[in-house]
């Protein structure tokens, strides 16, 4: 009985098969078309070195020395001590209310993996010099988990402030979220990419593929 001619993967067709994967990758991997990632712009709103700082709603990007309507964030003592609001969740060390908010590196992940309190709270011992903590008077990151005045999300961000130990030059500069519950790097204005049902099915069969191919070859 004649038996099919089994199909060998050559180094040259390996090759080209990975080639061609590469590329058909490349297109695959996008941005979903509905992300988009909400920028504030270059603010640099000034934090004051008073008990009432100032209160932010990052909807609005509507600021006010005393207690506004959807305010998410209150800066005060130049940044040495932090309040947020219920809708508005700092990346922290823990889960608890009091657990130190983090100086997140630039490129950080930021999404729901990370640790967030509930509830209203605040932080005071964020600056020093530790690991993760705010340097005096030097710009940093936080990131956030929010959800909008109109209860949508809850969204992902980074904020870029500079945090002072009661001095002046503490400034709230610019921040960024992602309004489709996506995850965002701390510093980017663009969408976390996701794979696409194109790109899943090609792995899925490339993978086969090898998987044959090892088979007959050990056949």
């Amino acid at each position: 009985m004649n038996r099919k001619p089994s199909l060998t993967l050559t180094q040259p067709m390996a090759s080209w098969l990975l080639t061609v994967t590469f590329v058909i990758l490349s297109f695959a991997i996008r941005p979903s078309a509905n992300a988009a990632v909400i920028y504030s712009g270059v603010q640099n709103i000034a934090i004051p070195t008073t008990f009432d700082g100032v209160y932010l709603d990052i909807d609005t990007v509507t600021t006010s020395t005393s207690v506004i309507t959807g305010w998410d964030i209150n800066p005060f003592f130049g940044g040495f001590a932090l309040g947020n609001s219920a809708a508005f969740q700092p990346v922290r060390i823990g889960t608890g209310n009091s657990d130190t908010i983090l100086n997140l590196a630039y490129g950080t992940l930021v999404d729901s993996l990370l640790n967030y309190a509930t509830g209203e709270a605040g932080s005071s011992d964020h600056i020093g010099g530790g690991a993760n903590q705010f340097t005096d008077g030097a710009s940093g990151y936080l990131g956030f988990k929010f959800t909008t005045n109109s209860n949508a999300g809850p969204f992902y961000g980074w904020m870029h402030l500079t945090l002072t130990a009661n001095t002046s030059g503490a400034t709230i500069h610019e921040w960024a979220y992602d309004n489709t519950g996506s995850g965002i790097y701390i510093g980017s204005l663009t969408a976390v990419p996701e794979p696409s049902r194109a790109m899943l099915l090609l792995i899925g069969l490339t993978s086969a593929f090898f998987r044959r191919q090892r088979h007959r070859t050990a056949a």
